[in-house]
């Protein structure tokens, strides 16, 4: 497996420290705490609020990834030219990251269908920003998560399987406010996304991957939920990472 940068020339300073604090031990607490107080709130964030509330972690990721560049200057995204074979890598992970849009592998966890209907868009403006939020969401966190946090993880911890699984724990546990089982998809599929980039060397095809991943999730999801609720039997569920 290939890092994208080498972690043993990475040299830790306080911005490294901040950013593994904030993204891999805040962000999963501060999940974690929205999550109860979704469950008890009489009035859920609207999905256009949940929206906007996702733009601006993802600016936040990038603006403190940004901050441990400037300090280290490790190449994150370095020059690449896109193989077949990388893209035939892309392809094979989108293809198993939508598996649970198939009937037999749904989740049959009601609350997972609930959390997953209530994300996913309905309106053409909640589509439009849903979109911008999924195209943020695969530069943002790839770059955080299969980029930066996992490089300085691999600088502490010296291997690349378990800076892998750290990282992809970290980010499933970010995405419980969809339900626990959502967050182990989603962890799996933060697994299977630091393989792609570890195959691939580059952080470009699962950047595109996981835009794709989330746009075409949301969109199958928001349909069936609609046409689910206007039928008044549920939803279906799928982690929108």
């Amino acid at each position: 497996m290939r890092f994208v940068a080498d972690p043993g020339s990475i040299v830790l300073g306080p911005p490294s420290w901040a950013f593994l604090l904030f993204v891999v031990l805040w962000l999963p607490i501060a999940a974690v705490r929205q999550r109860r107080r979704m469950g008890v709130t009489h009035a859920p964030p609207s999905r256009r609020r949940l929206y906007v509330m996702g733009l601006t972690t993802q600016a936040a990721l990038l603006v403190v990834s940004g901050a441990v560049y400037l300090y280290a200057r490790f190449p994150i995204l370095p020059a690449y030219r896109l193989t077949s074979r990388d893209a035939g890598i892309g392809v094979a992970a989108l293809a198993v990251g939508l598996l649970p849009m198939l009937k037999p592998f749904r989740l049959k966890d009601p609350e997972a269908r609930r959390q997953a209907g209530r994300i996913a868009p309905r309106t053409a403006g909640e589509r439009a920003l849903f979109y911008m939020m999924a195209l943020s969401a695969g530069a943002a966190e790839e770059i955080a998560y299969r980029g930066v946090a996992f490089t300085l993880v691999a600088a502490l911890v010296g291997s690349w399987w378990l800076s892998a699984l750290i990282c992809a724990v970290s980010f499933g546990v970010v995405h419980v406010f969809q339900g626990w089982k959502a967050a182990s998809i989603a962890g799996a599929i933060g697994l299977m996304a630091h393989i792609v980039v570890g195959l691939t060397g580059t952080l470009f095809v699962v950047m595109v991957q996981h835009a794709l991943h989330d746009i075409i999730a949301g969109t199958v999801i928001g349909i069936r939920t609609a046409r689910s609720e206007a039928a008044n039997s549920g939803g279906d569920a799928l982690a929108v990472s």
